[in-house]
């Protein structure tokens, strides 16, 4: 079998001396994936143009580190996994960094109290213009995608950052169970790109403030592409009122996951039973996908409501399973609030209801 490798490859955005990576053996760096991702940054200037958002209070005939390359450092010590800024004093020296950061070889990158000191310095506002330019990136780089695809649909999700000992703004948050930050993410679906993001503190709502997040993010992508439609989706932990009027407002085709209630499944029981004598003739799991329009009193008008019933279990193993494994627990209904006036929830619905 005859297989196809190329011998050496060559990078060409280290300006000091020519940079090839070859497969001979030698003194080996386990972070040489790195250098790829170094090649398309330089290709598409993103770390030149976030260090350019960022201020830098310190005197420049003092300076040992610019900004760009303590960006650089960072950013490439937590892609390696070096998260720890605690790991630079050891890092600084090891020669495939300096070469990431730009910087001679032998020459010490910043030390773990130079980049503590840099990563708290930007002002509110550089970090609101930085977090900006995430969208004009995705504009730039996945403009065509889009235009081509025709849609844009934006995923709201919260995570947690686990923190240790006494740190600014960590707080015990009682859904996760630790001490912790807790970061708002909008991803865009189709491409992976990362659109915004805010760090809150631990104790923060996962739906804490998106409506501002959104409200940056969505005119200037409606304006940057005019014609194509944009989608949000996320879970029961953003069912807001707001949030749907803003949607409403803007124009924007949403499914938002909403707590079930007693209307809700009184309004599901007809189907949840068919599919109980369904699964008692054929011993096979069933599940159906329907939807019913719903208006509550704080709501000004209805709106769909679509959901996922499910039959698998017997009760005996409900007891067993509904904490571990839901989808097999017997009665499973899942509701999801859609913006569509369809009767039934369409392919994309049905696959963010079985997640």
């Amino acid at each position: 079998m005859i297989q196809s490798v190329l011998p050496q490859l060559s990078f060409s955005f280290y300006r000091h001396q020519p940079i090839r990576a070859d497969f001979s053996g030698g003194q080996i760096t386990s972070d040489a994936g790195l250098l790829p991702l170094r090649a398309f940054d330089q290709r598409h200037h993103l770390t030149r143009d976030w260090a350019a958002q960022l201020s830098d209070p310190r005197q420049p005939d003092r300076l040992r580190h610019d900004s760009l390359a303590l960006l650089r450092q960072r950013l490439y010590q937590i892609v390696a996994g070096y998260e720890d800024a605690n790991d630079a004093d050891r890092l600084r020296h090891d020669p495939l960094l300096q070469i990431i950061a730009d910087q001679k070889l032998g020459d010490a990158l910043g030390s773990q109290p130079t980049l503590s000191r840099w990563e708290n310095a930007p002002s509110s506002r550089d970090l609101v213009h930085a977090n900006d330019l995430l969208c004009q990136q995705f504009i730039r780089l996945c403009g065509d995608q889009v235009r081509q695809r025709g849609e844009i649909l934006l995923d709201l999700d919260s995570t947690d950052d686990p923190t240790h000992g006494q740190q600014q703004l960590s707080f015990f948050n009682g859904a996760y169970g630790q001490h912790m930050y807790h970061p708002m993410l909008i991803f865009e679906r189709h491409s992976g790109c990362l659109l915004a993001a805010r760090l809150w503190p631990g104790n923060a709502s996962s739906h804490a403030r998106i409506v501002p997040m959104l409200l940056r993010l969505v005119p200037r992508l409606q304006a940057a592409f005019p014609g194509v439609k944009i989608k949000l989706r996320g879970d029961a932990g953003f069912a807001l009122p707001l949030l749907y009027q803003f949607c409403e407002f803007f124009a924007l085709e949403y499914a938002l996951g909403i707590p079930a209630n007693c209307v809700f499944k009184r309004r599901a029981e007809p189907r949840q039973k068919r599919l109980k004598r369904r699964y008692r003739r054929t011993q096979l799991p069933q599940h159906s996908f329907s939807s019913f329009r719903h208006r509550a009193r704080s709501w000004p008008r209805q709106r769909r409501i679509c959901y996922k019933a499910e039959h698998s279990a017997s009760r005996n193993q409900l007891a067993l399973r509904r904490y571990e494994l839901r989808r097999t627990c017997l009665p499973s209904l899942r509701f999801l609030q859609r913006s569509r006036r369809v009767r039934k929830p369409h392919r994309g619905v049905q696959e963010w209801l079985l997640r």
